[in-house]
């Protein structure tokens, strides 16, 4: 199902009208992403790895800007990554500031434990645009070949100066080039000299105890991955479509209570909760034995 299809029938399911003034298109996809978001927060149905290859006496290494957070955990229940030097080892989570606190600080072979923390915030990236780029279904192409979007992802934030648009990133092409999603400007698409800034989205950090003493050795990390963004007409979600009405019912529950603290024992929320279950069930049964039960507490 895609962004035409969602947006149409929460249109539908909250009774208005698509040129009603009390709907807007970035608000409908916003909620809508936050739907996902949750979705996958308590699913763990995107799941895949990020592999770090190691500096010596460096602690600190930059996560994926889509990991969402981790999920892998060993008999004990703790969070896991992956340690490969020459042989697996299995690191366990550790709260950052215990971290701190033991102050361990010379190297060795293999750390033991470590944190994710927020990573400093990357600054901003602005330019103009270097051709045209028009909408289509409500996705446009800014492309500026003096520019460097390295640092620019899904998700980061997007103004064009110009036209007083603002939106967000969908994806990117390479390092001149990315997809965009713009509203409530007098175009809404990118000109020729049209002039942008870019806010790249927060990301997180693998904080390590202790640093190791050697280059070369191979971190796994097993984390959720965050969902890309919907915010035009074409793209779409990575679910079953038959769960994208726990989506819309999501974002339906966000619109009538956005002006107030949400009732979590609203109908539209109780449905979502109960697709969440029914669909992070079914992957589970897909990969675990019939005879193991599984659990839903916390989100696991």
């Amino acid at each position: 199902m895609d962004g035409a299809d969602l947006t149409r029938r929460l249109s539908q399911l909250l009774n208005e009208d698509s040129d009603s003034g009390w709907l807007d298109s970035r608000t409908t996809y916003d909620f809508l992403y936050e739907a996902a978001l949750a979705f996958v927060d308590r699913t763990h149905c995107l799941k895949t790895t990020q592999s770090i290859t190691t500096v010596a006496d460096t602690a600190s290494y930059n996560l994926n800007p889509d990991f969402l957070k981790l999920y892998l955990r060993d008999g004990s229940e703790n969070l896991i990554i992956k340690y490969n030097n020459g042989n697996d080892s299995f690191l366990t989570w550790k709260d950052y500031e215990d971290i701190v606190y033991g102050n361990e600080t010379t190297s060795v072979s293999v750390p033991s434990n470590f944190a994710v923390i927020d990573a400093a915030l990357l600054p901003q990236v602005t330019g103009t645009a270097t051709s045209t780029g028009t909408a289509t279904g409500g996705l446009s192409t800014l492309t500026d070949t003096a520019g460097d979007f390295s640092n620019v992802d899904s998700g980061s934030t997007i103004h064009n100066t110009t036209d007083g648009s603002s939106g967000v990133v969908i994806s990117k092409t390479s390092s001149t080039v990315i997809k965009t999603a713009l509203f409530d400007g007098t175009n809404n698409d990118w000109s020729s000299s049209d002039a942008y800034i870019i806010q790249p989205q927060g990301r997180y950090q693998l904080i390590l105890e202790a640093p190791p003493s050697t280059a070369g050795h191979t971190i796994t990390v097993y984390y959720v991955q965050r969902p890309d963004p919907v915010y035009h007409s074409y793209g779409s979600y990575r679910f079953p479509v038959q769960y994208s009405t726990a989506l819309i019912k999501y974002a339906f529950w966000l619109y009538n209570f956005r002006d107030k603290t949400p009732d979590r024992g609203n109908a539209m929320y109780q449905f979502w909760d109960m697709e969440v279950r029914r669909y992070g069930n079914s992957i589970n049964q897909a990969i675990r034995p019939n005879n193991v039960k599984v659990s839903f507490k916390n989100g696991r």
